[in-house]
């Protein structure tokens, strides 16, 4: 369905509702809206985050876990240093 007509169909049940009504609507339209935009900037801000730590590791930044460390960590909380 193209665009005008979701809009014109839209706009003849808008105009069927009482003022009360298309305030509630709105709302739910604006947090969606916001919703959506708050879910694209966190998962920006979580692939930065990854690119960062993927860029620190292979500049040898930070501390590096071997595969025998990691299996301890998970296993004992008190080996995971803050982690």
């Amino acid at each position: 369905m193209a665009i005008p007509l979701i809009d014109n169909e839209f706009m003849k049940y808008w105009s069927k509702l009482t003022v009360v009504e298309k305030e509630s609507l709105l709302t739910v339209a604006k947090n969606y809206v916001h919703a959506k935009q708050d879910e694209s900037n966190s998962s920006d801000a979580r692939k930065a985050l990854i690119a960062e730590e993927r860029e620190n590791y292979l500049q040898g930044k930070g501390v590096s876990y071997t595969w025998e460390q990691v299996k301890e960590m998970a296993l004992d909380k008190s080996k995971r240093h803050g982690l």
